[in-house]
Order: structure tokens, then C-alpha cells, then sequence
């Protein structure tokens, strides 16, 4: 499925990859603009190791969100010895798309029968565009 915008007059698709390739750059610095302004507040405000707090600047208000990142020994976890009921774990079902391709290429008969339980919608097209001569 190939999505087709619609084309400006005037333009080439060089014209395109130019502005693109601007664009990028723009977004990049003002990204970084505003991680130093993020980490320049940070300065001025309290924040919470964990959880938001909210504080009123003349007209803004400024919200920080601290947040800790956990991450789990799966091996470690049965020779805890905790109850499984007392885990604070879950577990979520995810499609395994290396076994939906294997399907669909050698299994033709279970890939359509998997697909009546499956949803597909086009994603956004990612575009790169990188200049190769001066």
C-alpha cells in the first residue's frame, strides 16, 4: 500500500529533500533548545524524585514529573520465593511478528484464519533523507 500525497506545482522532489533536510535540522535545534530550558527550570524549581508537582510562575504553569525507570531480572524472580499472587507483575500479550511472517509465508491456511482476530492499519511512512554529494 503506497500512500501518494498531493504534489505542489513548482516543486521537485530535490526542492523537497532540500526543505526536508531543513526542517530536520530546525527541529533538532529546537529540541535541543528546549532540553536546555527543561534542564534550566529544573534549576529554579523543586521537583519530586517520582510523581508530578505543579508550581504557578506568574501567568505558567510548570509541571514537573520525576520518574524512576525499573527494570527486572526475569531470572531472579522464581528464586525469590514470593507467591505468585504477590508479584506485582504482568503480563501482556504481544504479537510475534518473526511467527506472523513464518505464517503468513509457510502456514497460509493459519495466517488467514489468525488475521479474522487481527486489525491492520497503515502506519505513517517514515521518510529519511540524507544529502550524498555537494
Amino acid at each position: 500500500m503506497n500512500f501518494k500525497p498531493k504534489m505542489f506545482s513548482n516543486r521537485t522532489v530535490e526542492d523537497a529533500a532540500a526543505d526536508w533536510m531543513d526542517a530536520k535540522n530546525e527541529e533538532s535545534a529546537a529540541n535541543k533548545r528546549r532540553i536546555e530550558i527543561e534542564e534550566e527550570l529544573l534549576g529554579f524549581l523543586p521537583a519530586k524524585t517520582e510523581g508530578s508537582e505543579s508550581h504557578q510562575v506568574g501567568p505558567y504553569k510548570v509541571t514537573l514529573t520525576g520518574k524512576l525507570n525499573r527494570k527486572i531480572d526475569w531470572d531472579a524472580v522464581p528464586k525469590l520465593n514470593i507467591p505468585e499472587a504477590m508479584l506485582p507483575v504482568k503480563q501482556k500479550p504481544e504479537l510475534d511478528m518473526k511467527g506472523l511472517r513464518y505464517l503468513e509465508n509457510n502456514e497460509p491456511r493459519f495466517y488467514n484464519t489468525f488475521c479474522k482476530a487481527m486489525t491492520i492499519e497503515p502506519a505513517k511512512t517514515s521518510v529519511t533523507v540524507i544529502r550524498t554529494e555537494k
